[in-house]
């Protein structure tokens, strides 16, 4: 099933050698056997690239289906789960009476009364296991954190069960999001940022023309981040790329990069997001200021900041700085 590699050569992909390896296990595996393989990192390090590789890849022996946690769909019960079954449903027939009106149900696909969530999980694994006897299944799965409940917790049920199978489980969750799969005993694979050397070879790679000077200043900006590395350089002109211009003080992030950003502050409290707009109003970065303006509880508050990877606090100096890793 691997006579195709996994490419090195997509963007992000630069410096992931061992991690391509242990994918590339992963997918042997996965056919033999079954196996389930949870990706987790930052947003923007590159996890959906690693995803497209195995994808591509498993395509050389196996059925792939894939799909993604949408957040205006993360209320609706089964929507992730009616994602990822949909190509599948032509195999229906095939399972037990019990099972078959048990999913078409869950799925929204006949009327009925709905059945219990172990019965709808137990459909679907019955349902896996037909589609697989023909060929291997890889199931890949990105933003898992946007599933709807019902649907991370039939398929984190049916991850923990594919020994045996000949089906793949694999899917990318971001570093500190709440997902169900975090207590389902599926093994972990971090995704950590590149360094120094692949991230330049990424950036040389997709904008050849940069001056080393501006390279270098655009690799330390983005701490490893792929899609930093990539979205910063479009921000600035020809003459900026190429070291005509001087490079602005603060870089101007792309478009992906400030949704990234905004998705981040939108799951702070109130008390936080005011926090973060004086800080950023002050610009001095002295918490001694944040303290006479909104009184002493700011550590707290900022607490959560930190966590989502926003600001760090330094309670040596009582400064506030932000930081640059998306």
């Amino acid at each position: 099933m691997t006579d195709r590699p996994l490419s090195t050569a997509g963007p992000g992909l630069f410096g992931r050698e061992e991690t391509l390896a242990v994918l590339r296990r992963f997918v042997d595996s996965s056919a033999a056997d079954g196996a389930s393989l949870l990706l987790i990192g930052q947003p923007g390090v590159g996890k959906t690239a690693l995803l497209d590789a195995v994808a591509a890849s498993a395509r050389n022996g196996a059925r792939v289906v894939r799909a993604a946690g949408v957040e205006f769909e993360a209320d609706v019960s089964f929507a992730g789960l009616h994602q990822v079954l949909l190509p599948l449903v032509d195999r229906l027939a095939e399972l037990t009476d019990h099972h078959r009106v048990a999913l078409s149900v869950a799925l929204g696909m006949s009327d009925g009364t709905p059945a219990g969530r172990l019965v709808v999980a137990a459909a679907v694994l019955a349902l896996l296991r037909s589609a697989s006897a023909d060929q291997p299944l890889m199931i890949i799965v990105d933003d898992l954190a946007w599933l709807d409940r019902p649907s991370a917790q039939v398929l984190g049920f049916v991850a923990r069960r594919l020994e045996g199978t000949r089906v793949g489980f694999l899917a990318a969750l971001r570093t500190a999001e709440q997902s169900y799969f975090e207590q389902a005993g599926i093994p972990l694979l971090q995704v950590s940022p590149l360094d120094e050397s692949a991230s330049a070879d990424l950036v040389r790679h997709a904008f050849p023309a940069l001056a080393d000077g501006v390279c270098r200043r655009l690799v330390a900006e983005s701490q490893g981040i792929p899609l930093a590395l990539l979205e910063l350089p479009r921000e600035l002109s020809d003459e900026q790329r190429s070291g005509v211009e001087t490079l602005p003080t603060t870089m101007r992030l792309g478009r992906e990069l400030r949704t990234i950003f905004a998705a981040r502050v939108a799951t702070l409290s109130e008390p936080t997001r005011r926090l973060l707009l004086l800080a950023a109003l002050d610009g001095s970065g002295d918490l001694r200021i944040l303290r006479q303006v909104d009184g002493a509880g700011e550590h707290d508050a900022l607490g959560s900041a930190e966590r989502a990877r926003l600001v760090s606090v330094d309670a040596d100096s009582h400064r506030l700085t932000s930081i640059r890793d998306i």
